[in-house]
């Protein structure tokens, strides 16, 4: 199983993989068994809440084990910068017409 954990004010504070806790830098700092947190060297630290799906959240009581700063995370994904180089003029008239031929209905996939 795989997934994030959040804190109690929904931001990510750490990734679950397996049985693995790993911090957001990606080092393994927990292991996870059934809603228990371990130190790698076996001793028990911590419990996440019982909750469906591959998300975990950490109860109140291990809300320091993975401190993070900052907001929510926002729904959306942040918009990235595209990339910095510019197409050439036979790439860019390439995608193009691409664009007009996709656009045409004998291109577009027929429902049947």
């Amino acid at each position: 199983m795989s997934g994030y954990i959040f804190n109690d004010k929904g931001i990510r504070a750490g990734v679950l993989n397996g049985t693995s806790i790993f911090d957001l830098g990606g080092k393994k700092v927990y292991d996870l068994k059934g809603n228990n947190i371990y130190r790698l060297s076996g001793e028990l630290v911590g419990h996440t809440l019982n909750a469906p799906g591959s998300d975990k959240r950490l109860d109140r009581g291990s809300q320091g084990l993975l401190s993070v700063q900052g907001q929510p995370e926002p729904d959306e994904p942040e918009k990235r910068p595209g990339p910095q180089w510019q197409p050439t003029d036979d790439f860019a008239e390439a995608i193009r017409l691409r664009r007009i031929i996709s656009d045409t209905p004998s291109a577009r996939p027929k429902r049947g």
